[in-house]
């Protein structure tokens, strides 16, 4: 018996152009929203609706086509400022282009290296992650 059924949305981006990543929005039983994230249609990571968790930053990937990172919307509802790095030596941090999702979550994505990636909450903390480097 399947427990999580696929919920009606928008058309999401499938990421940077020529890109791995696609992400899907589900929902269990109990109604909470959950955000799955696939490379090369293989499922990397599930992203629950949860008010425990302050961290806005939950993951980052990159390929030669570019990089994605996603997470949860800050406590306050807002998106965070992000960028990629595209230098290992005094980073050149890019802004990203940043999209809300439905349940909670944004997606971020750069078509340029993303060799780290910055996420800048409004009340000015930030976080930092190096992206996983596609296999």
């Amino acid at each position: 018996m399947n427990t999580v059924q696929e919920l009606q949305q928008p058309a999401l981006p499938a990421g940077p152009v020529g890109g791995p990543w696609s992400v899907r929005q589900t929902a269990g039983r109990s109604g909470r929203r959950a955000l799955e994230v696939y490379e090369a249609e293989e499922l990397i990571d599930v992203l629950v609706t949860s008010s425990l968790s302050g961290d806005v930053l939950r993951g980052a990937r990159r390929a030669r086509s570019g990089g994605i990172a996603w997470g949860r919307l800050a406590a306050d509802g807002s998106v965070p400022d992000v960028a990629f790095a595209r230098a290992r030596v005094r980073a050149d941090w890019q802004p990203a282009e940043v999209v809300e999702l439905p349940g909670g979550f944004w997606l971020a994505w750069t078509t340029g290296p993303a060799l780290a990636v910055m996420a800048r909450r409004r009340d000015g903390l930030v976080e930092r992650l190096k992206p996983a480097r596609l296999g």
